[in-house]
């Protein structure tokens, strides 16, 4: 009786060669090839993982990934490499943290809410309501003021 692998790849050695030559021409760009070959090659391996017997998926976006790289990769030349025993493990962490079961991630998604109508206002039936005559509502308008005859000044004070 064989027993289900907690942890399965199914990669080929196409779809490895292929990541291959990107990351060969991605390492030449600096931080907007990588950030690009992060995104490609941990994708590829998440597509090609299961982990108990369900399929993963990376969702990072490339802005996200090229601003991690840019701080991480700043730090690392600006300290001779010395933050690489930092940046290393942080980009693991990274790419665990966007790795999702397949089915999580639709979970995850933001939901749309229908909103509830506005409330209606309900007319208070225990006071009667006072009739309106329909002659007091309308305004009378002033008629425009007369002209002043032509030909005359006004007189100043």
């Amino acid at each position: 009786m064989e027993t289900a692998k907690p942890l399965e790849f199914k990669g080929t050695a196409g779809g490895y060669f292929v990541l291959t030559i990107l990351s060969i021409v991605l390492t030449y760009i600096p931080v907007f090839g990588w950030a690009y070959l992060l995104n490609y090659a941990s994708g590829w391996f998440a597509d090609n993982t299961l982990v108990n017997g369900k399929k993963v998926a990376y969702k990072a976006g490339y802005g996200e990934s090229l601003k991690f790289m840019f701080i991480y990769g700043l730090l690392t030349v600006v300290t001779c490499g010395i933050y690489l025993f930092w940046f290393v493990p942080k980009m693991y962490r990274y790419i665990a943290d966007h790795t999702h079961y397949v089915d999580e991630v639709a979970a995850t998604q933001p939901v749309e809410v229908p909103v509830a109508p506005a409330p209606v206002n309900i007319v208070d039936t225990a006071t009667p309501a006072t009739p309106v005559d329909p002659a007091a509502s309308v305004v009378p308008t002033d008629p425009a003021p007369p002209a002043a005859p032509t030909g005359t000044t006004p007189q100043v004070g």
